[in-house]
């Protein structure tokens, strides 16, 4: 019965929401897999809550997102969302790639960026809610970090994606607090006085990127073992 899964995912949204101990049982009971199925939903309400149940996760500990960063179909899942899903469903996607970036390790973030999440995060800059603008920003912020400190080339990739442009833009945004880390990416990351002269727009690749970051496989066998006792999994048919 499709009426139950929203509930369901709720429920159990709410878990992962609560203490590590209780976000780990649900981790452990193996959730991510199923929630496969319901991020291909055709209902957006159940699209949507099954984002907000990963952001949850996405907000635990290092293990918790480690588990969720090796799970390559429910990652290409929630990016695409946060790219071209409903804005209450990309809203929601979005709060994951934030998490992962923000909460996550260096190698968490870089495995969010090889799945393609640097360009979701350029995609929501066009957002109008300020809140999810300034969790984008953060994001960027803690990617480019990393890309400085590891010789990443990720300064060029959001130039590519338009983030450098959006960037620019909400340099002019009433809110203070968006001015003001704007400045600060464009200042640090990027060379301030030449982007204030620059009037052409960064053009957009629709070419994957496959360098400066490591494969996949390679990131994970740096991951933290998991654990070996097998799952015992979510069925959300009902």
């Amino acid at each position: 019965d499709i009426r139950k899964i929203t509930p369901a995912l709720r429920t159990l949204g709410n878990f992962v929401s609560g203490s590590d101990i209780q976000t780990q049982s649900v981790v452990d009971s193996g959730v991510l897999d199923s929630l496969v199925k319901t991020l291909d939903s055709a209902k957006k309400n159940i699209r949507k809550e099954s984002c907000w149940l990963v952001s949850n996760i996405a907000a635990g500990n290092h293990n918790q997102i480690n588990t969720l960063v090796r799970n390559p179909e429910v990652m290409t899942r929630v990016i695409s969302a946060a790219s071209s899903a409903e804005w209450e469903v990309r809203k929601e996607a979005a709060w994951v790639c934030s998490n992962i970036a923000t909460g996550g390790s260096e190698m968490h973030a870089e495995i969010l960026v090889h799945h393609g999440g640097l360009k979701a995060l350029c995609d929501m800059l066009e957002s109008s809610d300020t809140k999810i603008i300034l969790v984008v920003l953060e994001a960027l912020e803690r990617i480019l970090q990393i890309g400085e400190k590891h010789t990443r080339p990720y300064t060029s990739h959001i130039d590519e994606y338009g983030g450098l442009e959006q960037i620019e833009k909400l340099q002019e945004h009433e809110h203070d607090e968006i001015y003001k880390k704007c400045v600060k990416i464009i200042e640090t990351y990027f060379d301030g006085e030449e982007v204030d002269n620059e009037n052409i727009a960064p053009s957009v690749q629709d070419n994957e990127f496959k360098f400066g970051v490591p494969q996949a496989k390679n990131l994970e066998k740096q991951l933290d073992a998991a654990s070996e006792t097998k799952p015992q999994q979510f069925n959300f048919s009902f």
